[in-house]
Parts: C-alpha cells; structure tokens; sequence
C-alpha cells in the first residue's frame, strides 16, 4: 500500500497531522511549524479509520504522534491483517 508508505515519510517530517473528513475519504495534512509539509488523501477505508481512532478530533500530535511514529511498524502489520480479513470474508 502505497499511502502506508507516504504516511511514514510525512510522519517524519513533521510535528502535526491534520484529518480532514471528505465524501472521497480522509485528507491529512503534514504539518511542521505552522506550515503543511505534504496533503495525502486517504481512500482505503480501513486505514482511515486506523488514524482516525489515533486522532484527538481529528489531530495527531504531541504524544500521540510520537506513539504513531515509534510504533508505526505493528500499526501497519495492523492495518494490512484488517485488510486481509476483509478480502476473505
């Protein structure tokens, strides 16, 4: 999944993540002192409700980014299980 790739790269290059909720799927936006770094559009559902649970209306920050970026190896094999059991039910 090419989004789990791009989340981690904004990830590290920021301080913030803002979730903006569309009729397409959920935005994020990568912020770093005060100014977005990277837009991402989220579409698979299951990864956005992954980041959504991990939000705080919508923001990712401070402690909860810093949980996001240590532990970003399991919240991925996470994402990828829900997926997989998904497509076999």
């Amino acid at each position: 999944m090419m989004e789990l790739e791009k989340i981690q790269e904004g990830l590290l290059n920021s301080n913030t993540l803002l979730l903006k909720y569309h009729e397409k799927g959920v935005e994020c936006s990568f912020v770093q002192e005060g100014l977005v770094r990277n837009n991402i559009l989220i579409k698979d559902p299951v990864l956005a409700e992954a980041l959504t649970s991990k939000s705080v209306n919508g923001i990712i920050e401070g402690d909860n980014l810093h949980m996001l970026r240590s532990n970003y190896g399991w919240f991925t094999l996470s994402v990828r299980t829900k997926r997989l059991y998904q497509e076999l039910q």
